[in-house]
Parts: C-alpha cells; structure tokens; sequence
C-alpha cells in the first residue's frame, strides 16, 4: 500500500492552504472579477435573433434557479464576508445539488454571453474563466462549512452532489421545507435589474434598439 512521504503530505497541505486563500480571495471580489468579460461582451457584442433567443433562455433558467436557491438560503447569499447563517440548508435545490445558487450563476452569465455572439472561443473562455473562479471558492466555503457544521455537513456532502443534481432528494428537514420566494424575488431585484441594463447595451451595440426604433417610426 502507498504511503505519501513527509514531504509529499506537506505539499498536499500547502496546495490546499493555497487555494483557500486563493479561495476566500475569489470570494470577497467575485463581483468584479467578470467585469473585463462584461466590457469585452459589450463592445464586440454582435446579437442575432437565434443568440438571442438561445440566451434569453438560459439567463431565465439561471435566474429561477437562483430565486429558488435564495427563497431557502436568504440574505445569507448577498454577503462579501462568509456567513454560514444558523443552520445548514439542506431543503429546496440544496437538497438536489450543493450550491445551487453557482449554478443558477453560470447558467445566468453564460446566456448574456450566448446572445451576445462574440466567439466561439469567447464563450469557451467565459466557461473556463467561471470554474477556475469558482472550484477555489466553493472549496474555502465548504471548508468553513465543515468547521462550523462538524459531521453534519460531512454527512450532508456525502449525499448531495456539488455540481450535478441528483434528480431524487432524500433530504427530509421538516423546519425548512417552505422557502421565502417573495423575499427571494426582492432580494434578486439588483441582479434582474442589471441583467435587463446589460440585455439592452447589448441590443444597443448590436444595432437592434435603432432597427426596432425605426420600424416603429
């Protein structure tokens, strides 16, 4: 049987300390950090009905997979500062998947960049920029999750996948069952309001708010 050797167990640990802080790092400016792809997507932005279409679609998707991921974790999503709240959240999608919310994110961004038909590699990109941003953050969140919680969240992570859903839950937690969605929707109000403004500069760019202006005429 393989042993790992003093020095190799060391390395194992300092990569790990390395990508937590890398981890906590990403976390605290996940806001800002797509900015150089939002501004690119602007400029080279060239929307076609099918792209359009197509993004529309998945922007929708991802927002009613945040909104049903923030009616059962709260406010405790919109924090720069980690916050595991009061109680592990296992109902609702976090019964299926463990970070519903980085989901319902990728799907969200990756339809505004679809409509915005930069390039193949553009979108290819954007994928690969999306999960090296946050593999480190969902590592240092469960880290903490494992300090505060213990062997509950071993359990929980045990049986919830982190990235793909599994489409039969077996989470039974009878205090959480019933998630907020009207808070929910009012909490997500930022977020809609900035997707409607980058859908429009996207129209805008792509000549389609003058055409439909025009034809109105």
């Amino acid at each position: 049987m393989f042993v790992p050797s003093r020095s190799a167990n060391f390395l194992i640990i300092r990569n790990l300390s390395i990508m937590l802080k890398l981890g906590e790092l990403l976390f605290k400016n996940r806001d800002y950090t797509p900015i150089p792809f939002v501004i690119a997507m602007i400029i080279y932005a060239n929307v076609e009905r099918n792209s359009l279409i197509i993004g529309l679609l998945l922007s929708l998707s991802g927002e009613m997979v945040r909104i049903f991921g923030v009616a059962h974790i709260g406010g405790v999503s919109r924090t720069k500062t980690y916050s595991t709240g009061q109680k592990l959240i296992t109902s609702g999608l976090f019964a299926h998947v463990r970070n519903p919310l980085y989901i319902g994110n990728f799907f969200l961004s990756l339809g505004m960049i679809v409509a915005a038909n930069v390039h193949l590699y553009f979108t290819l990109g954007f994928i690969a920029f999306f999960f090296i941003q946050y593999i480190p953050i969902i590592r240092w969140e469960e880290q903490n999750l494992r300090n505060t919680f213990g062997t509950e969240f071993d359990k929980y992570s045990a049986r919830v996948p982190r990235w793909i859903p599994k489409l039969v839950s077996t989470e039974v937690n009878p205090e959480q069952i019933r998630g907020e969605f009207k808070k929910a929707i009012l909490s997500e109000k930022h977020t809609l309001l900035a997707v409607v403004v980058l859908y429009l500069l996207l129209l805008w760019r792509s000549g389609w708010l003058e055409m439909l202006a025009n034809f109105s005429a």
